[in-house]
């Protein structure tokens, strides 16, 4: 159980908070005044530095076209910790966290990166410091003029799928609950795993693990599935089944988390990151600490 809540922490850590030990006051904010959903806007810089590759410009264009479609479509749909939901882009967020009286939470999708001191000092000649990239959706609250991260739920590079935005919405607002009702959920949840089928990606899976490898030590119901098997399930939040998501902690290590589509809770975790082959996504102690989160001896 140690484990499981270190790396609930890890995964789910803003700059030096715990989704669940935001203080009563950011709660209230954002209980209290509508959720703010930033929109994208094509970044200047970017478009000159695709002016000369068309292929990627209209990728890259149409990628915010069709992400902040999605989002105005999900986010007033499934998000219901605040109010309502407002859209603002980019560009006008610097105005509202400037004003004094602006109190909202705010979420976005962002590509960030993430510098920490890994040796050194002023002994040795100088600090040495680590640079990582990162993407995730990131939950603030803006409280008279400052803007402090209070979550991160980390997504795996690349592809944003529909599936993504889901989950972060509801999952968000399964610990903020948590954290509002003063429960603690996690050993419970786990045990819904004996009766969801849990949902493989076949294309993640890549031929590393067979039907047969993952009987031998995960007990429960599972298939492997296309993607768009995983993308039709969490759409209609299909309470017979879970998905596996990859989240990245750090440029090392990556966390294989099992959720619920239903309402974004988190039925188990494992840190494979270290113990993964090449072109793996998930392995055999993965699924161990899988089944072990369901229950099984």
């Amino acid at each position: 159980m140690k484990k499981f809540v270190l790396l609930f922490a890890i995964i789910f850590s803003g700059s030096s908070l715990v989704v669940r030990a935001q203080s009563d006051k950011d709660l209230a904010i954002l209980k209290s005044q509508s959720l703010i959903v930033v929109l994208k806007d094509e970044m200047p810089d970017k478009l000159k530095k695709l002016a000369k590759k068309p292929v990627e410009l209209s990728a890259y264009k149409s990628f915010i076209t069709k992400y902040n479609a999605l989002i105005q479509e999900l986010a007033p749909a499934i998000w219901h910790f605040s109010p309502s939901v407002e859209f603002k882009h980019e560009s006008e967020m610097a105005a509202l966290i400037n004003d004094k009286n602006y109190q909202h939470g705010v979420l976005k999708h962002a590509d960030f990166t993430v510098t920490e001191q890994i040796g050194g000092g002023a002994a040795r000649g100088g600090a040495l410091y680590s640079s990582e990239a990162r993407t995730a959706f990131l939950l603030s609250v803006v409280s008279k003029g400052p803007q402090r991260t209070i979550a991160t739920v980390p997504i795996a590079p690349g592809i944003v799928y529909t599936s993504d935005i889901i989950f972060c919405l509801k999952t968000l607002q399964y610990q903020l609950q948590e954290r509002a009702s003063g429960k603690n959920q996690m050993a419970e949840d786990g045990k819904r795993l004996r009766v969801k089928t849990l949902l493989f990606d076949e294309a993640e899976m890549n031929g590393k693990l067979s039907a047969a490898d993952i009987k031998q030590v995960y007990p429960f119901p599972f298939q492997l599935v296309p993607r768009e098997t995983i993308e039709a399930a969490v759409k209609v939040a299909d309470a017979q089944y879970a998905c596996v998501r990859i989240f990245p902690v750090s440029d090392n290590i990556t966390a294989q988390v099992i959720m619920d589509p239903t309402d974004g809770a988190i039925l188990a975790m494992s840190m494979g990151g270290k113990g993964l082959r090449s072109g793996e996504v998930v392995n055999k102690g993965n699924l161990k600490d899988f089944a072990r989160a369901g229950g099984s001896k």
